[in-house]
């Protein structure tokens, strides 16, 4: 059975049904074919072979994960079955699902701390659509708090915004993204959306291990760098330094950063650090907006040192509608664009390019608002 450009009916749902498997998503919240397409023998060898066949997938999905599916899955076809003499499961889904059991016995005391392949797969209809394969430890949570051992719901949000309206910010650019975590978007970024260069910043050096780890198992270590990056520290100049001065960064990405108001100041030093060394650089920022007064308290901190920012408008695709990257809609994500507003200086008094374009209405140049008197310049 071969699934082409061109996706339709019950072949669009078996490759959904592959993408959110290999995502690793609830057993709960994957829909299984219909009875009648899914007994077909094509269909179970199709299943077979692009879902747990170990020597036609490089990269599985961690083992216990993949025993649930294959078990509802043959308790889905059990039911579906209707003549015993010309229905029956595939020797090839019995045998490995026997496999498993056998394996899954040994495995029981295997640590948490275990990092699994999380395959993540772009929301577009292909039959080789743009993977993304990183290693996650997702119920991990260090006893330093760190949060940096999984995907976030932002990240795959921006990450969908990047692969389809977005791609323009990165293509043969050079990216830093702050707060980086596993580098989920600065892999993708590097493997597929054309970036010329990506450095994986953080705090946490273990993180930033698994990080460049990522960049390895998905063959762009060449083009991927870590440096630590600590918000409100010298650690920025670790940055400039990276790949011998010689590069200029043009896009910095962040997602679900804004957990601490307190965290605040710090950022918005690191950012007046790169935005003051790299005059012409851009942020795009994604964060699920778990608590209105954490966003406006980051909104105000970011007018109060004159950063313009911008709302990107996207429609949010419901969760039963989305082709990839899935991601939770249960908290609203907002995507905000950031620039550096610039300061001029006029007769000797300084003023502020408030980056609001040429006026719509009249065609006119930019507004610059004096800083001390708010009037028109």
């Amino acid at each position: 059975m071969s699934i082409g450009e061109n996706l339709e009916g019950n072949q669009l749902q078996l490759e959904i049904f592959r993408r959110k498997y290999l995502q690793m998503l609830d057993p709960d919240e994957i829909n299984f074919p219909m009875e009648w397409f899914i007994k077909l023998p094509a269909t179970q060898k199709w299943i077979f072979d692009h879902m747990f066949n170990p020597e036609k997938k490089k990269v599985l999905p961690y083992p216990p994960y993949a025993f649930r599916i294959l078990k509802k899955l043959l308790s889905v076809l059990e039911a579906a079955m209707e003549d015993p003499e010309e229905d029956e499961i595939s020797d090839d889904l019995a045998n490995c699902f026997a496999a498993m059991l056998i394996k899954k016995a040994k495995d029981e005391m295997e640590s948490i701390q275990e990092k699994r392949p999380v395959t993540y797969t772009a929301p577009v209809l292909s039959s080789d659509p743009p993977t993304v394969t990183i290693l996650e430890a997702p119920n991990l949570l260090s006893s330093n708090g760190d949060t940096g051992n999984r995907t976030w719901d932002a990240a795959l949000f921006l990450a969908t915004f990047l692969s389809t309206d977005g791609r323009h910010f990165v293509q043969d650019k050079s990216i830093l993204e702050l707060g980086a975590g596993l580098g989920f978007v600065s892999v993708l970024c590097g493997k597929h959306l054309g970036a010329r260069h990506v450095l994986v910043t953080d705090a946490s050096e273990g993180v930033l291990c698994a990080a460049q780890q990522n960049a390895e198992l998905n063959g762009i270590d060449d083009i991927v760098n870590t440096s630590v990056l600590e918000w409100g520290t010298q650690d920025v100049d670790r940055v400039y330094q990276n790949g011998s001065g010689a590069v200029s960064y043009d896009l910095i990405l962040g997602s679900d950063m804004l957990y601490e108001p307190r965290d605040f100041p710090a950022l918005m030093s690191t950012l007046e650090d790169l935005f003051t060394h790299y005059p012409k650089l851009q942020m795009l920022i994604s964060s699920a907006v778990r608590r209105e007064e954490t966003l406006e308290s980051f909104l105000d901190s970011c007018k109060e040192n004159f950063f313009h920012v911008e709302r990107v408008l996207i429609d949010p695709l419901p969760e039963k509608e989305q082709l990839g990257f899935f991601h939770s809609t249960f908290f609203e994500i907002h995507i905000y664009l950031i620039t550096k507003k610039c300061r001029l200086m006029t007769n000797g008094r300084e003023f502020l390019d408030l980056m609001l374009g040429d006026d719509k209405d009249t065609g006119g140049p930019k507004a610059c608002v004096s800083v001390t008197t708010g009037q028109p310049a």
